[in-house]
């Protein structure tokens, strides 16, 4: 029977258990049944999908960003082995429950848990003080960083909460505040944002016009791509677009529609290939919100119709 659950968050447990059976009998002690590939608790109303991973002598190297002591990290090193989990619930709505699976994973011998969408380890006891403390702020800091490139800075490690990301180009220190408040504003107040509206993190600062792209920064597939892409916030300034109360979407999506158009080709889409089977496409008209439902179901991000040459060619060029 085919799995059609979204799993919006991938973590890595380096723990003290050397083998799956001994996985199986300290998380067992905890209330967690690891069974064949799924882990399961009567206290959690999801199903995880479980790996089992040796050692290979790499595991401190995931927790070497600052994140833990130099203590914490030679007990990483030493792990007998790794369970990689992956959650079908996004993180915030589920952060009770992804906090009680940690906290279980913690008695069962767990040495610390990498958030494998923004690599970002921390020690168990941060993970529970993250997500229960009802704090965006520290959640946030837990779950996603900030990566410069060529002046431009990004974030990543929103989709875990299924949201995109953010750019901006300014200068570091500048980008960090704008970045941090845009995706604290996404994860306090889960607003409907849609192209062409605008943002700005507090009253004295100008406004800067929002346009979501593909993640092009990430091949599809990497843990760290983001498939609900990324918000780019132009320059000091802009101006909001009117926003129609209704929105046209795809059914089948258009990202579905143009791969299947190119398998079948065997080849690149042209560009009039891609405006037709736009301008052809079966669309429902949607509420905004409606919309934003739908694609977290999917999980994944459609093409803005009047951007999809432009970005079509962002998501084939992530594909390499």
């Amino acid at each position: 029977m085919p799995d059609d659950h979204v799993y919006g968050v991938r973590l890595f447990v380096p723990g003290a258990a050397a083998t799956m059976a001994q996985w199986q009998g300290s998380l067992g002690r905890s209330g967690l049944t690891l069974d064949g590939q799924s882990l399961t608790s009567q206290n959690l109303g999801f199903r995880a999908l479980a790996e089992w991973v040796e050692n290979d002598g790499s595991f401190s190297q995931a927790f070497g960003h600052g994140t833990m002591s130099v203590e914490e990290q030679h007990a990483v090193a030493a792990a007998g082995s790794a369970l990689v989990l992956d959650l079908p619930v996004y993180l915030g709505a589920a952060a009770g429950e992804v906090a009680m699976l940690i906290a279980a994973l913690g008695d069962a011998g767990a040495l610390g848990v990498r958030l494998e969408q923004s690599k970002l380890g921390w020690p168990v006891t941060r993970w529970i003080r993250g997500l229960e403390s009802g704090d965006p702020w520290m959640l946030y800091r837990c779950a996603v960083v900030v990566l410069q490139d060529r002046g431009v800075s990004r974030s990543c490690g929103m989709h875990a909460f299924g949201l995109p990301d953010a750019q901006v180009e300014a200068p570091p220190s500048e980008a960090n505040q704008i970045l941090g408040s845009f995706n604290v504003y996404q994860l306090a107040e889960d607003p409907v944002l849609v192209s062409g509206d605008t943002f700005r993190p507090d009253l004295d600062t100008p406004r800067r016009r929002l346009e979501r792209w593909p993640d092009g920064g990430y091949p599809p597939g990497h843990a760290c791509h983001n498939p609900f892409g990324t918000w780019r916030l132009g320059t000091e300034g802009g101006e909001a677009d009117s926003r129609s109360e209704l929105r046209p979407v795809f059914i089948p999506s258009l990202v579905a529609v143009l791969t299947a158009a190119e398998e079948e080709a065997g080849r690149h889409l042209r560009r009039e290939e891609v405006e037709r089977l736009t301008s052809e496409g079966v669309c429902m008209m949607m509420t905004h919100a409606d919309a934003q439902q739908l694609e977290r179901s999917r999980g994944y991000a459609d093409l803005e119709p009047e951007l999809a040459w432009s970005q079509w060619q962002v998501l084939r060029e992530s594909q390499g």
